[in-house]
């Protein structure tokens, strides 16, 4: 990641756009592909600024497989579940929880070995990783990827526990998390991927969705939801965030940060909230056309 320097600022790019050579981006997926389909159409209609040039998916036959084929992506599929087993299965036992940790690490670390191997053949790094993806990135795979990863989170990331002052609705089933707590409306975050658990930088948020199910709420309204949000929150965050990476807009400050330690996210040279870009208020006002 560059390092820029204006006046008294220091701060870094994420991505330094270079000309006749668009972002090359990986795409890490375990389900259907809505995430992957959305990164894929902004490559299609910014050929020279960004290219998904590889999918990873933790589990075999499933439909972004299909999506990546459709495209001409290179594909490395994997069996997460065949080598390290279920986490359901293992998290009440001491023994079987560690030995699932150390083999996901493992998992990881062999496809950081497969990626890099295709960049040596290929002649150049990739630039950029996406996730849309279920399982926790961690080992040297982060490592390399440092500063280089977004994820996507279903849980407003901004809204902190009153008692312990974390991000309150990160984890598993966030959506049902925040309707089960009251919440009338969910958002998407998207972030760097660091060492915690959905701990990084917020770089944009998609816009609100309210809900409109029953109450009280169940695992199926609030699944059915989640759905709309990816749609109306998800996609637009990701397809944003992609598009403004690629262009060189969004820069990390190397000395200052929150309260939490997330470093002060700079977008167009002008530093964010906590949040990052509300991408409601930059719709509303017909700035992001991509």
């Amino acid at each position: 990641m560059k390092k820029i320097i204006l006046g008294n600022e220091h701060r870094k790019l994420l991505y330094k756009p270079r000309q006749n050579n668009p972002m090359s981006v990986i795409v890490f997926v375990s389900g259907g592909g809505g995430n992957l389909q959305a990164a894929v159409d902004i490559s299609q209609r910014y050929p020279t600024l960004l290219s998904i040039d590889l999918i990873v998916t933790d589990r075999l036959g499933i439909k972004a497989i299909a999506i990546a084929k459709s495209y001409h992506i290179a594909v490395l599929a994997y069996d997460f579940e065949k080598e390290c087993g279920i986490w359901a299965k293992c998290k009440n036992n001491p023994t079987k929880a560690k030995k699932y940790e150390s083999c996901a690490v493992r998992f990881h670390n062999h496809i950081l070995q497969d990626i890099q191997e295709l960049e040596r053949k290929r002649g150049k790094k990739f630039n950029f990783v996406v996730l849309s993806y279920h399982r926790w990135i961690q080992g040297d795979l982060l490592s390399y990827f440092n500063l280089r990863m977004i994820n996507q989170h279903a849980g407003d990331l901004t809204v902190m526990n009153s008692t312990t002052h974390e991000r309150k609705y990160r984890g598993i089933n966030p959506v049902l998390m925040a309707l089960s707590a009251g919440e009338k409306k969910t958002r998407t975050c998207t972030f760097i991927v660091t060492e915690g658990h959905d701990t990084g930088e917020i770089l944009s948020i998609g816009p609100w969705v309210t809900y409109t199910g029953p109450f009280p709420v169940t695992t199926q309204s609030a699944w059915e939801h989640e759905l709309k949000q990816k749609r109306e929150s998800d996609w637009p965050s990701l397809s944003f965030a992609l598009f403004e990476i690629a262009k060189g807009n969004f820069s990390l400050d190397v000395d200052k940060s929150h309260s939490d330690g997330c470093r002060i996210v700079y977008y167009k040279e002008k530093a964010l909230p906590y949040g990052g870009v509300d991408l409601e208020k930059i719709l509303q006002g017909g700035q992001y056309d991509a």
